[in-house]
């Protein structure tokens, strides 16, 4: 997994509840859940709002299609003092991030479950709907060794006939797996410094299903950890690997 690499590329952790509401939304929430004593010594910071963008499309049989932007439901956003460690709080919706460094799952996964913990207490939700694990990963190649096959398995095909040289690229897949699991990859080139190519490694699975009880929510979330860490090292070789130990 990627944690137990010396140099683990991990930019960002984070697992997402969604709920089936026990109560009426109330902004009072976020305030009660900053001040909740099984977590409110983790997240010293100064709260924030993060707005939230909205599309909507809409079709009738006598009208042409429309598009529209608009602002949805904010979220307010408890941070650490160093801004590394995050709550994401919204409408029946909760989020637990860690930025890079990474500390490490068995860091990590305590406060998932006091924030979770936290939130069942404030809201009282009947249950967890949909769970997210995701694993966002930052990659750099020195551009002189750069060959992707020889550091990735998911590398984008290359047909004969097209050019040898590939300046970008970006490649998303849907996976269905057993037990109502979803696995999103996101595999693309990034900006990195001139004698390196950066590329981003994005692994989401997400599970959803009927609302799942308290008590079971972290054997789930412990499950798509395990399979995040199973496909992380499925779409690496060891010269990938050689890189995060250095």
């Amino acid at each position: 997994m990627t944690a137990g690499y010396k140099n683990a590329p991990i930019q960002e952790a984070l697992v997402e509840f969604r709920f089936k509401p026990g109560q009426e939304w109330d902004p009072t929430f976020a305030g009660k859940l900053h001040t909740h004593a099984s977590i409110e010594s983790a997240y010293t910071g100064k709260p924030r709002l993060q707005k939230v963008m909205e599309a909507q499309i809409k079709a009738g049989p006598e009208e042409p299609p429309s598009f529209a932007v608009r602002e949805g439901t904010g979220r307010t956003q408890l941070l650490s003092d160093d801004g590394s460690r995050l709550l994401s709080l919204g409408s029946d919706v909760l989020s637990v991030h860690e930025l890079a460094p990474y500390s490490g799952w068995d860091n990590f996964r305590p406060r998932i479950e006091a924030a979770l913990r936290a939130y069942d207490d404030v809201a009282s939700p009947h249950g967890v709907t949909r769970i997210g694990v995701r694993y966002v990963n930052s990659i750099s190649i020195p551009t002189s060794a750069m060959q992707l096959d020889h550091y990735f398995t998911c590398s984008p095909p290359h047909a004969d006939g097209f050019p040898e040289t590939m300046s970008g690229f970006m490649n998303r897949v849907e996976y269905v797996e057993e037990g109502g699991v979803k696995f999103l990859l996101t595999f693309a080139s990034i900006e990195a410094p001139s004698d390196s190519s950066g590329f981003l490694l994005d692994l989401d699975f997400n599970w959803q299903g009927p609302a799942a009880p308290l008590d079971d929510v972290m054997h789930i979330v412990d499950d798509l950890h395990r399979r995040e860490g199973l496909a992380f090292e499925a779409t690496i070789t060891d010269k990938a690997r050689e890189i995060f130990n250095a």
